[in-house]
C-alpha cells in the first residue's frame, strides 16, 4: 500500500495597511498653514470614521486609511477649525485616491496619494458656559425660488444674531442635490458658523451602490 503524505503549508500574508499621519496645531495667525513657530496641540481628539487616537506632546498623529476615508479633528472646548466662504467649519480631510463615480450630482475628485502630512488648523476662541443657536429642520428646497423665499423670509431675520453657531438637522435637500451650494451661500449671510447634518434626502438615489450615495454631501 502506497501511503501519500501531504504537507500543508501555510503562509501568512501581511497586508500593507496605509497610514495617515500629521499635526493638529495652533494656528496662530490663522492662515490655515503651519508656520515654523507655531506649535503644535496635544490630547486632541482625531479620527477615521473606526478609531480614535490622541495627538501626543508635539500634536501629532497616525491613523490608518483605506481607499475612502474621511479624518477629522475632534473640535476641543475654547478651539475653533477655520470656516469656508460658506461658514462651514473645516475640520475633516477626504482622502479618495480615485474620487467619486460619475453622477449627475458630482461627489469628489480624486486625491490622489496621502499627502506626507495632513494637518488641522485650530484657532483660540472664547466659548461662554451658556450661549444661542439657531437650528433649521429640513428646509428641503425644490428650487432656486424656494431657496429665495429661505432667504427672505428666514435668513434676512437671523442676520445680526447673537447666536455662536447655528445647524441644520438634516434633509437639507429634496433629493435635488444640485441646490447644495445655492442653499449654503444662502445661510452663509446670516453670518455665524453652519454644520449640516445629514438626512435621507442629501442622498444620491442615483449612486449605483450605497456606499457612494453620501459623496455629494461629502464634498458639500
Amino acid at each position: 500500500m502506497k501511503t501519500i503524505i501531504t504537507l500543508l503549508c501555510t503562509a501568512s500574508i501581511a497586508w500593507a495597511v496605509e497610514m495617515a499621519s500629521g499635526t493638529v496645531f495652533n494656528d496662530a495667525n490663522e492662515n490655515g498653514q503651519r508656520d515654523p513657530d507655531e506649535k503644535g496641540l496635544a490630547g486632541v481628539g482625531v479620527s477615521n470614521g473606526e478609531a480614535i487616537v490622541e495627538t501626543d506632546a508635539d500634536g501629532r498623529w497616525q491613523l490608518p486609511v483605506t481607499d475612502d476615508t474621511i479624518l477629522f479633528v475632534l473640535k476641543p472646548s475654547g478651539w475653533m477649525t477655520p470656516l469656508n466662504e460658506h461658514k462651514l467649519p473645516q475640520f475633516h480631510y477626504i482622502h479618495k485616491p480615485k474620487g467619486s463615480p460619475p453622477s449627475r450630482f458630482p461627489g469628489s475628485k480624486p486625491t490622489g496619494p496621502l499627502p506626507k502630512s495632513i494637518d488641522f488648523p485650530l484657532r483660540k476662541q472664547a466659548e461662554p458656559d451658556q450661549f444661542r443657536a439657531v437650528f433649521f429642520g429640513d428646509p428641503q428646497p425644490t428650487s432656486q425660488t424656494q431657496i429665495d423665499y429661505i432667504a427672505n423670509d428666514v435668513v434676512a431675520e437671523l442676520v445680526g444674531t447673537d447666536a455662536k453657531f447655528g445647524v441644520t438637522l438634516g434633509d437639507i435637500m429634496n433629493d435635488n442635490l444640485s441646490l447644495f451650494g445655492s442653499l449654503n451661500r444662502t445661510v452663509a449671510l446670516i453670518g455665524i458658523p453652519w454644520y449640516n447634518v445629514i438626512g435621507n434626502h442629501d442622498l444620491n438615489f442615483e449612486a449605483k451602490l450605497d456606499e457612494h450615495s453620501d459623496e455629494t454631501f461629502e464634498r458639500i
